[in-house]
């Protein structure tokens, strides 16, 4: 199943000003393949402070595990998809 996740946060909690959270911001979406998560795509938009991914797993499940570690650090939009 695909899934397009939105993430997004505003300048006040933009990583690149809070250094000591951004390695597990990094980390956790550097290892959403180890949730048997496949990474078709990732493209921010860093004047915006938003990043977009498209993924493919299984289940829901596995992204709210995935990104679990970071689910403070921002908002997050999932949706599911379709490609044709």
């Amino acid at each position: 199943m695909l899934f397009m996740v939105k993430l997004t946060h505003d300048y006040s909690t933009c990583q690149a000003h809070h250094p000591e959270k951004f390695p597990l911001f990094r980390d956790t979406l550097a290892s959403v393949g180890d949730h048997g998560i496949k990474v078709h795509g990732h493209y921010s938009n860093r004047l915006e402070h938003t990043a977009f991914m498209v993924l493919e797993a299984d289940t829901f499940e596995q992204l709210d595990t995935a990104f679990d570690p970071i689910l403070e650090m921002g908002n997050f939009e999932v949706t599911p998809i379709v490609e044709k």
